[in-house]
Parts: C-alpha cells; sequence; structure tokens
C-alpha cells in the first residue's frame, strides 16, 4: 500500500509539473476509484477538470472523469462535462451516469437525462440492469399511467426478461395500487424469487385482498423450490390478521418455526400482534414471553392488543413490568386509550401529558390523541387550554375539540371553535360537520341548525349517509318535521339508522301514524334495507304516545315474523302503551310473563304508568310495581320518586324521603332548556332558586286549565306535588 502511495503521489507531480497527455487517462481511471473526500483527489480533479476543456478525451477517460463527479455528488459538473461537445459519448457513459446519480436527485432529473440519452445516442444506448432499475425507482413518483409507459419501453429490451427489473415493476405496480396489472405481470414472469412472491402478495394485501395474499403464500409452499423468509412471513401475518383467521395465522407461525423464522424480532412482533387482533390472548402473550429481547414495538405490540380486546386490567399490569424500555409516542397513545377506556380519570391522562413533555414526544398525532382524552374525561377546560397552546392544527384538531365541546354539553363553545375554525381556512370534513350536527341539536337553536346544514352542504359532505342521517336527527330533536323529512327525501342512499332516526323525529313530535306509514314504506323496500329492534322500538314508542294500542300490539307481534327477538326496551315499551290506555292489570301480567319474572326497566315502566295514573297509582298493582322497583335497584333515586308521585298520601312520600336517606341515595338533577327570543333557559328538577319560579308554575297551572277544558287527561297531583316539593 505504501509503494503504491508512492506511485500515486509520483504520478500527480509529474503530472503536475509537465502535465504529459499520456498520464491523463491512467490519472482519471485513478480518480474514479477514490473516495471522494480525498484530498488530493480533490486538488487532481480540480486541474483535470480544468484541462479535459482544452483536450481531447477517450470515452474511457471521459467516462471515469464523469464517475468521480457523480460519486462526489457534483451533478453540475457531471452535467456540464456531458454537454461539452468535445466530451464522447458511448453507451457506457448514458449507463455511468444513471447508475451513479446521487441519492439526492429527484425523479425529474431521471427522466431528463434518460431522454436526453435517447434522443443523443439514438441506437448506441443499451441501457444496463442498473440504468433500468434507477429508472424505476423515479417511477414511483409518476402515476400508473407513466408507470404503463415505462413498462412497454421495457418490453422492447431484453432487459424485461430479468427477475430484478420485473421484481422492480411490480413492486411499483403494488406501490401505487394498481393490482390488475401488478397480478398481469406476476402471470407473465418466467422466473420467480423470493421478492416476486413477496411483491405479489404485498400488492393483494395492499389492494384488500387478504385472502388472495393467503392463496399466494399457500402456492409458494407447494412450489418447493423457494423457502420463505421473514419478510414474507411479516406480510403473511399481517394478512391473516386483517382476516381475523387465527387458524391461518397459526399455520403461519408453524411454518415460520420449521424454517427458523422465529427469534427474527420483526416476526414475532408480526406474530404477537396477529394474534391479538384475532383475540387469542393467549398466544399472543406466549410468543411475546418467549421474545429474548424485546424492543418498544413488541411492547406497544402486545399492549395495544390487550387495549384492543377490553383486556383494561392485564394491560395496566403489564405497563407495570415494562422496565428498562423507554417508551415511545405510541407507548403514550395506549396509555392515552387506557385513560378513556378504563375510566382512569383526568389526572392519568395529565400525566401522559406531563410524560410527554419531558419527553419532547409532542408531534400533532399524539397532541390530537391528548385533546381526544381530555374529552372523553370530561375536562374541557383542559382541551381548550392543549388547543390554545398548539402552534400547528390540522382537521384532526379541530375536529377533535368540537366533537370534545358537543359531547359534554358545550355546543356554544363548539360552534365557537368551528366558526375559528373556518375563519383560519381549514376545510371541514365528515366528522366536523358531526359533531357540529351533535352540538346544533343538543342546544336546540334552530338558527345554529340551519346553519350547520348550510355548512355541510357547501363543503359538499350533505349527501354523505353518516351527515345525512345527523342531520335527520337533528332537525327531529328540534321539532323541525319539515326540514328532517326533505333531507330525509333527498337522501340519495338510506340505510336502517336513516330511517330508524326519521321514524323516531315523527314518534317523538305526536304523528304516530305518520311513523306507522314510514315503517310500512320501509318494510316495503324489501332486501334493501329491513327494520330492526331499534325500528321496532321507535314504532311502539309513537305507539305509545300516540294512543294506537291496536296498532303497537300489531308491531309487536310482527317482530316474530321479522325474526327479531323482543328484547326488555320493546316490552316496557309495550307496557307503557298499555298503561296509558287503562289497562294497568294487562300491562302487569305482561311484565311477570316477561324473561325473569320482569326485568327493573319493565316494572320502572309500570310504575312510571301508575304514578302517571294518580288517584292512588293504580290500586295494588302500583304498590306491587313500587316494592318491585325498589327491591331490584334499592342505590337508584327514579323508583322512589316516581312512588312518591303516585298519590298514595302524605305519609307514603315521607316514608319514601325517609328511605332514601337512610340508604343514602341521591338525586341526579335533571334538566331541560327551553329557547326563547332573548337567548335559552336552563330549568333543573326540584331547583327553587330560579328568578322567574313563580311565573313557571302560574303558567303551568293555566296550562292545565286549558287542557282539562279541551278533555285531556293530565296529572295534576303530580303537578301540585312538584310545586309542593319546590316550597
Amino acid at each position: 500500500m505504501a509503494t503504491a502511495g508512492v506511485v500515486v503521489e509520483e504520478a500527480v507531480r509529474r503530472y503536475a509539473g509537465g502535465k504529459p497527455a499520456a498520464l491523463l487517462p491512467a490519472l482519471l481511471g485513478l480518480l474514479s476509484r477514490q473516495q471522494p473526500s480525498s484530498g488530493w483527489a480533490r486538488a487532481l480533479a480540480s486541474q483535470l477538470h480544468a484541462d479535459v476543456a482544452k483536450r481531447p478525451l477517450s470515452a474511457a477517460a471521459s467516462n471515469s472523469l464523469l464517475c468521480y463527479y457523480l460519486r462526489s455528488s457534483r451533478l453540475d459538473l457531471a452535467l456540464h462535462h456531458l454537454r461539452c461537445r468535445s466530451t464522447p459519448r458511448d453507451s457506457l457513459t448514458y449507463n455511468t451516469l444513471l447508475n451513479h446519480l446521487p441519492a439526492s436527485s429527484s425523479s425529474s432529473t431521471t427522466f431528463r437525462l434518460f431522454r436526453f440519452a435517447m434522443r443523443h445516442a439514438h441506437a448506441a444506448f443499451h441501457p444496463n440492469i442498473a440504468s433500468l432499475l434507477s429508472l424505476l425507482r423515479a417511477s414511483s413518483s409518476y402515476s400508473d399511467h407513466f408507470l404503463h409507459m415505462i413498462h412497454a419501453y421495457l418490453l422492447k429490451t431484453p432487459a424485461s426478461i430479468h427477475t430484478p427489473v420485473a421484481n422492480s415493476l411490480l413492486s411499483l405496480y403494488a406501490t401505487l395500487g394498481d393490482f390488475a396489472s401488478a397480478a398481469i405481470l406476476f402471470g407473465e414472469m418466467p422466473d420467480r424469487d423470493v421478492a416476486s412472491w413477496t411483491s405479489m402478495i404485498g400488492a393483494c394485501l395492499g389492494s384488500g385482498y387478504a385472502d388472495q395474499a393467503l392463496r399466494l403464500f399457500r402456492e409458494m409452499l407447494a412450489d418447493g423450490a423457494l423457502q420463505p423468509d421473514g419478510v414474507v412471513a411479516v406480510v403473511v401475518l399481517r394478512a391473516c390478521a386483517m382476516l381475523e383467521d387465527v387458524r391461518a395465522g397459526a399455520s403461519v407461525h408453524a411454518v415460520a418455526t420449521r424454517r427458523g423464522l422465529q427469534g427474527d424480532l420483526f416476526v414475532d412482533n408480526s406474530l404477537v400482534d396477529m394474534y391479538a387482533k384475532c383475540l387469542d390472548l393467549r398466544s399472543a402473550r406466549k410468543v411475546f414471553d418467549l421474545i429474548a429481547v424485546k424492543n418498544v414495538v413488541s411492547w406497544n405490540t402486545m399492549l395495544s392488543g390487550l387495549v384492543h380486546a377490553g383486556s383494561y386490567p392485564e394491560a395496566l399490569h403489564l405497563l407495570a413490568l415494562q422496565i428498562g424500555v423507554v417508551g415511545d409516542e405510541t407507548t403514550l397513545a395506549v396509555l392515552l386509550q387506557l385513560c378513556k377506556k378504563k375510566r382512569l380519570g383526568g389526572q392519568a391522562a395529565r400525566s401522559v401529558h406531563g410524560a410527554a413533555i419531558r419527553r419532547r414526544l409532542l408531534s400533532m398525532a399524539l397532541l390530537n390523541a391528548l385533546l381526544d382524552a381530555y374529552g372523553k374525561c370530561g375536562l374541557v377546560e383542559d382541551v381548550l387550554r392543549l388547543f390554545q397552546g398548539m402552534r400547528e392544527r390540522n382537521v384532526i384538531t379541530w375536529s377533535t375539540v368540537i366533537a370534545a365541546c358537543a359531547h359534554n354539553a358545550r355546543p356554544h363553545a363548539a360552534m365557537a371553535c368551528f366558526v375559528a375554525m373556518l375563519v383560519t381556512g381549514e376545510r371541514p370534513n365528515s366528522i366536523t360537520v358531526l359533531s357540529l350536527v351533535e352540538a346544533c341539536g343538543s342546544c336546540a337553536e334552530m338558527w345554529a341548525s340551519r346553519r350547520a346544514h348550510g355548512v355541510a352542504v357547501r363543503s359538499g359532505l350533505g349527501f354523505e349517509l353518516a351527515v345525512g342521517n345527523a342531520l335527520v336527527h337533528m332537525y327531529g330533536k328540534c321539532g323541525e318535521l319539515g326540514a328532517s323529512a326533505r333531507v330525509f327525501d333527498t337522501m340519495p342512499v338510506k340505510d336502517v339508522l336513516t330511517w330508524n332516526s326519521m321514524i323516531g323525529a315523527l314518534g317523538m313530535n305526536g304523528r304516530a301514524r305518520d311513523a306507522l306509514a314510514l315503517l310500512h314504506r320501509m318494510e316495503a323496500e324489501g332486501d334493501e334495507v329491513r327494520p330492526n329492534g331499534v325500528t321496532m322500538l321507535a314504532a311502539l314508542w309513537a305507539c305509545a304516545h300516540g294512543g294506537l294500542v291496536e296498532e303497537g300490539i300489531g308491531c309487536l307481534e310482527s317482530m316474530a315474523r321479522q325474526s327479531l327477538q323482543p328484547r326488555v326496551e320493546h316490552v316496557s315499551c309495550v307496557v307503557d302503551m298499555l298503561a296509558r290506555a287503562g289497562d294497568l292489570d294487562g300491562a302487569a301480567e305482561i311484565v311477570r310473563r316477561s324473561s325473569g319474572g320482569g326485568s327493573p326497566a319493565a316494572w320502572s315502566a309500570l310504575l312510571s304508568a301508575c304514578r302517571r295514573r294518580g288517584d292512588g297509582g293504580g290500586g295494588e298493582v302500583g304498590r306491587s310495581a313500587a316494592a318491585r322497583v325498589l327491591e331490584l335497584e334499592p342505590g337508584k333515586s327514579a323508583g322512589y320518586l316516581m312512588s312518591m308521585g303516585m298519590g298514595l298520601g302524605k305519609g307514603w312520600a315521607a316514608g319514601m324521603r325517609w328511605a332514601m336517606r337512610e340508604k343514602g341515595v341521591k338525586v341526579e338533577s335533571g334538566h331541560s332548556v327551553v329557547q326563547h327570543a332573548g337567548g335559552s333557559e336552563r330549568f333543573v328538577w326540584w331547583d327553587g332558586a330560579h328568578p322567574r319560579r313563580a311565573e313557571v308554575y302560574a303558567m303551568l297551572h293555566l296550562l292545565h286549565r286549558h287542557m282539562k277544558h279541551h278533555h285531556t287527561d293530565a296529572d295534576i297531583q303530580y303537578i301540585c306535588q312538584c310545586q309542593v316539593d319546590n316550597n
């Protein structure tokens, strides 16, 4: 090496002194093989660069200089040298240029050079395998149509039969999602290696054909000539997880074990993920425990699987064992999932937030997850505080904040946030509009509801199924049946939720016969959409509140014909319907005949009906219903409150109050919101502090007298009892 170094230095010295032309090709060849960082190489390159412009070079010497420029990432000098008229060019020149392009070169640069070679060299340019692979790598930035053009060119060259070129083309088709072209190319390949099968299996998986991916894997095994590697195993395990096919996953596990792939960390992590997503937590934990050296992906995969399966205590236990492995953003995201699912509370979410700050893991994705966790924990102020401190926001950020405000009874904050979102120029998506519609429905303000509808239409989301369903429900809650029906009629596609929302809106607003007519129309639609249990419950509710007893009984009987099993909600609704019609004995008989001697909900429905009747609460039926409800749910306040309102005397009501105090039963205050010209008012049950309380009860009695004048059955005794209790 020392002798070679002396020879090089002597050659460089002699060239610098007299610059004999005979030394130039040798020095260029030597230069092309040196490290670009070499000091003498840089100095020599500067001298040669000036000399080659003055004297002709052979093609080999020119290519050597070109190779050095490219290895030094001096694409500008390489292109300048290539454009010189005195520079000899042959096929090797262009192949050298394409093969040694710097990694930072853009795809457009590659294509421009390729076109330059085709235009100037014509038949003299014969791209080699490395040049074609460079061309294919550049194609990944373009459309599938452009890739088809490259494919057509390759078919005219002998290189198209080479497996590396075909594999690269196959991988590009898979990346661009052109499954049909990938399948055709795979079928025409004369020779396939493991990379070919891996690319085709990945193309199947990327296009959603997980079952075909498994079929191809079985064909590969049946061929017998190729041995699957870890990359194939990982891809096939993803297909098993997508299908939730634990038997197929276990078969792949067995193949991996026989091939000696178990112990590969990527394969082991994929096995844990597959078993967890197939809800086989025992096998997942067994593979996890056998991993000798676990990385953060191993822990995150096992934790995510436990949370996905709902095994929250085991997930918390596993977190306690995670010693010596520093969690990443995925770990913190799993912790946030636990905060929401396990209801660990806002303090746990704040602890995760603090850990993220300490580790500087404050990506937008994690901050959005924190916003969602705070919202699910009811910490709206924390949501707004974190949101205001975020420097960057995307549509997910805005949607999460709006949803948090809507879900936590802060509709006006949700609407204000939405207006601010529009001011910033961020375009809402369907989740944003759904959250906004929910907020507008909860505040019962029509101007806001109409504005939300307008936003949905202007955003091009008005005809999306989920948005349309939310609009039907929102207008129904606001009592705007005309607007609700217009949205319903203009929806191009309706699912069962659409019909349920419209039937429920009609029933909730006293249009029982219209609700039944819509139910019959839904049944006439045939196989496109069929009523479910929620549909029948909405119809029964409409019959109960519309006094349509015979029609309600008919709905209940039709459930058997439609293979729908009546649930406790349906029984409770029928009980309420019969009781409203005055048939308390029939209602009590239905409750007794229901499964298990009657659920708490069914007995509560009967008790509520007895309370509405007043005048002793239906006698023995009311007393037995009250006793049964208090026996089944002694810790809930609803049974005591309904029993107090049955009109069984002050002693009975006092006894109920005493029982509530003895058992520590507390009343959760219900409330209602009424909109008026000056804004909205919130009325809370048993709240005597409202400033206009006297006016409210005066109007209540005025309405009652008006109802009695029109022969409407009303519960004056219960109304009076409410006033006494508030005094």
